[in-house]
């Protein structure tokens, strides 16, 4: 009889206490997942960062962009990577900087942090992404100056490219 006693009073333990891993007053409420974002905007405004119909020798372009990180998701890793058409790539050497100051229309009061590149439009487009920096708060920017110049060799005469860049940000 007692053995019926201990086995019944144990059994109504191990219930009551499973009961009490399912009672609404151990609840933690108000949690909440949400997805961060990674999000990356520049100042163009949809505009070309470059539109050439009369390249020439001699007579370099220079133009300037911001890219700023909008992302929640904290710290990211900048990249940039180009992708070109067209016959005219292996004419077009290109310089290109990254820092703070300056952005699209206008590269006045742009500090250069580090060169980026220094070749030709077409090695750009065939090698791997550059890395550029990182961000660590959401809103920060980073401007890049970027100097277009057509070689002086005539076998370019004719020839047209056209370029994408295209910049990507990689949470760590």
């Amino acid at each position: 009889m007692a053995a019926a006693i201990s086995s019944l009073l144990i059994a109504t333990l191990v219930v009551s206490r499973s009961a009490d891993a399912f009672d609404p007053d151990g609840t933690v409420a108000g949690n909440k997942l949400q997805v961060g974002t990674v999000s990356l905007v520049d100042d163009d405004r949809g505009r070309s960062l470059v539109d050439l119909e009369a390249m020439g020798p001699g007579r370099p372009v220079v133009q300037c962009i911001s890219v700023q990180y909008d992302g929640t998701i904290l710290p990211a890793d900048l990249t940039l990577a180009t992708t070109s058409e067209g016959d005219l790539d292996d004419y077009i050497e290109v310089e290109a900087e990254w820092g703070q100051g300056g952005g699209f229309g206008s590269c006045d009061g742009f500090i250069p942090t580090e060169q980026l590149y220094d070749g030709t439009l077409g090695a750009l487009s065939a090698g791997d992404p550059l890395p550029v920096a990182g961000f660590l708060n959401q809103g920060e920017a980073i401007s890049f100056r970027f100097r277009f110049e057509l070689q002086d060799d005539a076998r370019a005469l004719g020839k047209a490219a056209s370029v994408d860049f295209v910049w990507e940000a990689i949470p760590r």
